[in-house]
């Protein structure tokens, strides 16, 4: 199996992170380069459009900004300047944009966390890691994380 691209997930949490040294440890076993990735939101809740101060698009433009800048100190952080780490910024949907990121990035191998959050939960909600399994166009590596679950 050649993996050359590896596609790594994070919402930022302490969850997310633990998928990060999975990550590095297949990066340099395979001599793979690293995409980290991160999905905002492409829209505000009702109640924050309805009393913003300023506009939505400038809010929305805030916070990409600010998750891009969060991504590229939490890169040098997590993976240090050994590693080719690309950092990915973009809005939307999570799982429809983390398996768009894996096509563009032509990733062989996608890398993420998962909550864990219960089957209740699950069953109501769905799981952004179990649509990304079912949709990626490349195998899928889940790190769980071990204080969630059922």
């Amino acid at each position: 199996m050649k993996i050359g691209t590896i596609l790594v997930t994070t919402d930022f949490s302490d969850t997310a992170r633990k998928a990060f040294e999975s990550a590095r440890m297949l990066a340099e076993t395979f001599g793979a380069r690293l995409v980290l990735a991160h999905v905002e939101p492409d829209r505000l809740p009702p109640i924050v459009v309805e009393y913003a101060a300023v506009g939505v698009n400038d809010i929305l433009r805030d916070q990409r900004e600010r998750a891009r800048q969060r991504l590229t100190d939490l890169a040098v952080e997590s993976f240090g300047r050994e590693l080719t780490v690309e950092t990915v910024v973009t809005d939307g949907t999570p799982h429809v944009e983390i398996v768009r990121l894996a096509e563009q990035h032509r990733a062989d191998l996608i890398v993420m966390a998962t909550h864990g959050h219960g089957f209740v939960s699950h069953a109501i909600l769905g799981s952004t890691t179990e649509r990304v399994v079912r949709r990626a166009p490349c195998p899928v590596f889940v790190v769980r994380d071990a204080g969630a679950g059922d």
